[in-house]
């Protein structure tokens, strides 16, 4: 049986594959900050959650404008 060498991943799989996972972690904590009810839950909504979503989503558009094919 013959095996496909992989390839290396290119610069923009590498932005995409980073770009999910800032959102999957400001998700994440927008999920938690939704069962507790408390002044600190709304801070880390703000401070936390809201940052890493717009940083992710901000990555993946840059990583697709930026892309040279």
């Amino acid at each position: 049986m013959a095996t496909v060498p992989l390839l290396p991943s290119s610069l923009i799989e590498k932005r995409l594959r980073l770009a999910g996972v800032l959102v999957c972690l400001g998700l994440l904590v927008l999920l938690l900050t939704l069962i507790h009810i408390h002044p600190s839950a709304f801070v880390a909504f703000i401070l936390v959650a809201c940052p890493l979503v717009f940083a992710g989503i901000v990555l993946f558009l840059y990583s697709i404008v930026s892309h040279q094919a």
